[in-house]
């Protein structure tokens, strides 16, 4: 077939095959809502992730933050519509050559083989995604027949050659009509999620000074899904097992009949940048890592205890630094309330002094090992002890705020893991003098603390605000600037301010 016979057909195959893509996308989307499917960039987001260089990743999270999920879900779903133009194209260009592939619904049963027997085994759910449920093939099937359908719309067979510009217009008309179509579904469903990841994400409902404990609806929240698991807390049991001498498995209702212990922490996120908000401190309630884990009476070679969580992740911590960690948790109760869905429940672990992603959320199991088993994020070159380290924040001004000349009142929060804060000064002049600020004792050794101070400027004009914060052992806080990646964001919070007359 000569060039010039089959390039026309291959870009009209395209143009059908992305519509007939977006179609599918669309109603890939209104599945999942509907019949529990997953789509297939919420699958494949680890897999995704997992091949991404550890930088690369570190780098977006440090300039995305939020907007980094949205920016690889619609990165995903172009890859999907444009996969599928191009199978639109292959099937064009080869049905004008071998009459034997001339209903495009043979290439949409190509696609749905790709689908069942590559990507979704890729994704963790199985030959056909069975694991996700026993119609996830069939609902599949039916996708890719409605994409081949689509695309054998496009076919040019049955329009005569001489057919009058009206008829070809009318035709080329309808892949755009079902690629707008589709679009607008996605548009519902999809954009006021993506417009409260990005602009609304629970951090960001406070402003002012810090409270000392942060109201549960506005408590951080960061994942690696798309979708957070829905875990049935009666049906919920927790796994212990692994090199130990008496396994376990508790229900909810087990768990919550041990010895419990509630105690104030203050959580981190590892890509919370300089100044951020991705820091949260709640009141906690929990089983002791330790206590549990004695019962299950662990053999001389369990010396790792390894978590893993219903939607995939896992984690692990030496024995060692559990058994000296009394404030190592298994937690369930969050503000005197059972764990938020996103927040983890029935049950997860936390870690304070560690950033939060040592502690795996939806708890499913809770193994003994002989060797450190890579965790999620370490997989990918984070660093796997994910120590906290000292930050502090300015919260009050904000910067480019501009303030009344007067006494001006100035506050934040500084953090330092279980080391604690033993001091924290600021600066109104880029870091060239520093004043000690008035800390409020922490709520518990495991929290932030509060800190404030009056400032009265000389004279109006533009100033710059920094501070920084010291540690109980007397270390203080990095001013090297560094991005959260592999271990943590350091640096001094600065910002900049006006201070007027009037």
């Amino acid at each position: 077939m000569r060039t010039d016979s089959w390039r026309p057909a291959a870009v009209r195959g395209f143009v059908w095959g992305a519509a007939a893509g977006l179609a599918l996308v669309a109603l890939m989307y209104l599945a999942g809502s509907l019949l529990g499917l997953r789509p297939l960039p919420q699958a494949l987001s680890g897999p995704v992730l997992a091949i991404m260089p550890g930088f690369v990743f570190g780098l977006l999270i440090d300039t995305l933050q939020h907007a980094g999920k949205v920016v690889e879900e619609i990165g995903l779903i172009v890859a999907m519509v444009i996969g599928l133009g191009v199978l639109g194209a292959g099937w064009a260009v080869a049905s004008k050559r071998w009459a034997i592939v001339q209903s495009a619904l043979i290439f949409g049963a190509v696609g749905w083989v790709v689908v069942v027997a590559v990507l979704l085994p890729v994704s963790g759910d199985g030959f056909l995604g069975l694991v996700d449920g026993p119609t996830t093939p069939l609902v599949w099937a039916v996708l890719f027949a409605i994409y081949g359908v689509i695309l054998q719309m496009g076919s040019d067979r049955g329009l005569p050659r001489d057919a009058d510009p009206g008829r070809r217009r009318t035709l080329g008309a309808i892949p755009l009509t079902i690629g707008a179509v589709s679009l607008g579904v996605l548009a519902v469903r999809l954009g006021p999620d993506w417009y409260r990841a990005i602009f609304k994400p629970p951090e960001s409902g406070l402003s002012g000074p810090s409270l000392e404990v942060t109201p549960v609806a506005n408590f951080y929240v960061v994942s690696k899904n798309f979708g957070d698991p829905v875990v049935d807390g009666q049906t919920w049991h927790l796994n212990v097992g692994g090199a130990v001498d008496k396994p376990m498995k508790l229900s909810l209702v087990d768990l919550r009949g041990l010895p419990s212990v509630t105690e104030y922490v203050t959580l981190e996120c590892i890509s919370n940048n300089v100044g951020g908000d991705l820091m949260s401190t709640g009141s906690f309630t929990g089983v002791r890592l330790r206590d549990l884990l004695a019962m299950a009476t662990p053999r001389s070679n369990g010396t790792w205890a390894a978590f893993k969580a219903r939607d995939g992740y896992a984690e692990s911590l030496p024995l060692s630094l559990i058994n000296s960690a009394p404030e190592i948790l298994v937690a369930y109760d969050l503000d005197g309330a059972p764990l938020p869905e996103a927040h983890g429940y029935p049950a997860r672990i936390l870690i304070p002094g560690h950033y939060g992603m040592k502690g795996p959320k939806w708890l499913d199991s809770i193994d003994l090992v002989d060797h450190e088993s890579g965790g999620y994020w370490e997989m990918q070159g984070w660093d796997h002890n994910a120590v906290v380290k000292t930050t502090s924040r300015i919260d009050v001004p904000r910067n480019n705020d501009i303030i009344k000349l007067g006494a001006i009142a100035i506050s934040g929060v500084a953090f330092a893991g279980t080391r604690g804060v033993s001091k924290v000064e600021y600066s109104t002049d880029a870091g060239h003098t520093w004043t000690d600020a008035n800390v409020k004792p922490p709520l518990s050794p495991l929290t932030w603390v509060l800190w404030s101070a009056t400032w009265t400027p000389g004279s109006e004009g533009a100033y710059q605000l920094q501070v920084r914060a010291t540690d109980a052992t007397g270390a203080m806080q990095s001013s090297q600037a560094a991005a959260s990646y592999p271990n943590g964001a350091s640096g001094y919070h600065s910002i900049q301010i006006s201070v007027a007359k009037t």
